[in-house]
């Protein structure tokens, strides 16, 4: 064997095992709408795409549809046109900041605004025909214990709960995480503080999580980090752009670059392949079981 066949095996052996690598799935949630979750979602997925991950982000959050707004980006199509089997996923696609792609998520006041099992299936081709490679599919979830949530939730390789010090966000955050535990199985959570003046009170906050858990042996959280109080983030955002790209060296900024550095160290999901039809699958599994129990 020549030396050029051996060279062409082992690329053809890293090619293949490029292919396998999973999409890695992060789904951002809270329990209230005041979580500052968007705001995270998005400097979380530029972080991702400046270290040449590259980020899909999806806002599944049809109430509020704050990703294109917190980025004063106009769509003149959404999520909710993918789900009419209108337009393609590609067709409905704006281009972030430092190359994040992101699907607008539909006008709450649609009627089908929602993503359920239908609508789920509608998503199968939307994801197989979408022609830009993703690494990475951070959703930025509605708030609470919806039905939406709770799917996308359980279909997610990772679930990152961002908490408030605020009592009535705090017991938000508890409740969806016990909620996500007793419906939908799921035990492993990431916590991430947020709006917190220091180290020292990101860490009291875990605590008291913590001990609300105390007796659950089955539910484990781990910290992945904090995000810092700071007069930065509002800024940016009535600017209309990330505070990774308005302010990078801001106390938020640093901090949400310290996250991605996390999550490209977290393991990825063992799913079948390295596409995204595979999580919607898993979310329609997740769908029609409800449905068998609910019959």
């Amino acid at each position: 064997m020549q030396f050029a066949d051996i060279k062409l095996d082992q690329e053809k052996v890293a090619v293949q095992e490029a292919v396998q690598v999973p999409v890695q799935v992060i789904a951002i949630t809270g329990g209230d709408g005041m979580s500052g979750k968007s705001s995270i979602a998005v400097n979380l997925a530029q972080a991702l795409n400046m270290t040449g991950r590259r980020t899909l982000l999806l806002d599944a959050d049809p109430g509020m549809t704050n990703i294109h707004v917190l980025l004063g980006l106009e769509p003149e199509f959404t999520l909710f046109d993918v789900l009419n089997g209108n337009k393609t996923l590609d067709e409905v696609l704006l281009d972030g900041p430092s190359g994040v792609q992101i699907i607008p998520a539909a006008s709450g006041g649609r009627k089908h605004a929602g993503i359920g099992p239908w609508e789920c299936a509608g998503l199968v081709r939307a994801f197989s025909d979408i022609s830009s490679p993703v690494d990475t599919l951070i959703i930025d979830t509605a708030s609470g214990t919806g039905d939406c949530t709770i799917s996308l939730c359980r279909a997610a390789g990772e679930v990152v709960i961002v908490l408030c010090g605020d009592p009535e966000s705090f017991s938000s955050a508890v409740t969806l995480i016990e909620t996500l535990h007793q419906e939908s199985g799921i035990s492993r959570f990431r916590v991430l503080p947020s709006k917190v003046a220091s180290a020292s009170e990101a860490s009291e906050l875990f605590t008291m999580l913590l001990q609300r858990f105390s007796e659950n042996h089955e539910v484990v959280l781990s910290c992945c980090g904090f995000i810092p109080q700071d007069e930065n983030l509002g800024t940016a955002a009535s600017m209309c752009c990330s505070v990774i790209s308005a302010f990078p060296r801001s106390r938020s900024a640093m901090a949400l670059k310290n996250l991605a550095t996390r999550v490209m160290k977290w393991p990825r999901s063992g799913l079948p392949g390295g596409h995204l039809e595979f999580f919607v699958e898993r979310l329609i599994q997740n769908e029609n079981m409800d449905m068998e129990v609910r019959s």
